[in-house]
């Protein structure tokens, strides 16, 4: 039996209202004895959206970046009858409520599931305000999980703007950027990119912060790639958080897998190439995503994963730091052969071919070089 000191009260007057109380716990313990059941094929009762690896990473991330940053925002749940007892006469104000372990499945999480997630894997200790709807039935969790997310808006960048007005502008801008929120209007995806913990591009972007050495990657580069993503609408890649680290993700397994073609001099990082390459890896796994057979979701960091590599296998690193017949530039017709000679290295590989036969682009003594696959 779990025991809480809790603020009983009822917001409206009226019989059917329901009565609500708020408490705090850690994370670790409210996870033990709530449920958060998703709607899925094998759970069709579920109310809560599936789990997203990239919200819930985003939320760790920013709970570890800075001492100061809290989510004081409360973890709604709900409750049925059978879940919970509440005694006490209320005359300091607060009351006992306890909870039955063993009925988990009567305590739902209605909104907060990601906060949970991600505030977990910093510290399950981490303590968060608990606000609990008393009584409520299936339908009424139903309802209030599609009001509650249904009813928020985001603030706009100008009332963010405003907000700085007191404050230390220079401050706030380098805590939210560590949130990934941004006072500008344009969303600094370079930056995120070349800064961001994890990334595969940290350090490498052409920014004059950045040592001469070390600017591999033109910073154009990274806000088409992720421009072409967002014209795709994608729509499990919700907001811009979600949008980057899917990005970030997708090409973390390229690094992984082709860490040769990873370097400064490599066609794969020239602008032209990062573009296209990642042009032919997001076409295929939106198309995976949407004709395979497979249950992919597009916000989970392991299908990503997984669909990339699916997609490297059609690929060859070779391909990259082979000599070219001409010359690398970010034009339209350069980026249509590159991405044709792509086109028939997924053909090559998959007839157990040379991966570099009938690809002009290619020099003829690599193409000589090539082994079957």
């Amino acid at each position: 039996m779990k025991k809480y000191r809790c603020i009983k009260f009822k917001q409206r007057d009226g019989g059917q209202s329901l009565e609500t109380c708020i408490f705090s716990s850690s994370v670790g313990e409210l996870l033990s004895w709530v449920t958060i059941p998703s709607i899925s094929p094998e759970r069709k009762d579920g109310i809560q959206r599936s789990r997203n690896d990239f919200r819930v990473r985003g939320i760790t991330k920013f709970m570890a970046e800075d001492e100061r940053n809290i989510i004081p925002t409360a973890i709604v749940i709900a409750l049925s009858n059978d879940v919970f007892t509440i005694s006490g006469n209320g005359e300091d104000g607060l009351y006992n409520l306890d909870i039955d372990e063993s009925k988990s499945a009567e305590a739902l999480v209605i909104d907060g599931q990601h906060r949970l997630y991600g505030m977990n894997a910093y510290n399950p200790a981490t303590i968060v305000p608990v606000v609990a709807i008393l009584g409520a039935s299936t339908d009424e969790k139903a309802f209030q999980f599609i009001v509650i997310n249904n009813k928020v808006s985001k603030v706009s960048p100008d009332h963010i703007r405003a907000l700085t007005l007191n404050y230390t502008a220079q401050e706030l801008e380098i805590r939210l950027r560590s949130a990934r929120l941004s006072l500008s209007r344009q969303v600094s995806y370079v930056g995120w990119a070349n800064d961001d913990e994890g990334s595969p591009f940290k350090g490498l972007l052409a920014l004059p912060n950045i040592e001469e050495e070390n600017r591999w990657i033109i910073p154009a580069s990274i806000e088409s790639s992720i421009a072409y993503i967002q014209s795709k609408n994608l729509r499990a890649l919700e907001d811009e958080d979600m949008l980057l680290d899917f990005f970030l993700t997708m090409w973390k397994v390229i690094r992984t897998n082709w860490g040769n073609a990873f370097s400064k001099d490599s066609k794969l990082l020239s602008k032209v190439g990062l573009t296209c390459m990642n042009q032919f890896v997001v076409d295929a796994i939106e198309f995976i995503a949407n004709y395979s057979d497979e249950d992919i979701d597009l916000s989970n960091e392991g299908d990503v994963t997984t669909c990339v590599d699916k997609v490297l296998k059609t690929q060859r690193e070779e391909f990259w730091l082979a000599a070219w017949t001409i010359t690398i530039s970010d034009t339209r017709s350069v980026r249509e052969q590159i991405l044709e000679a792509m086109k028939q290295i997924q053909q090559n590989i998959k007839y157990k071919s040379p991966w570099a036969a009938n690809i002009g682009l290619v020099a003829r003594q690599n193409e000589d070089d090539t082994t079957q696959s």
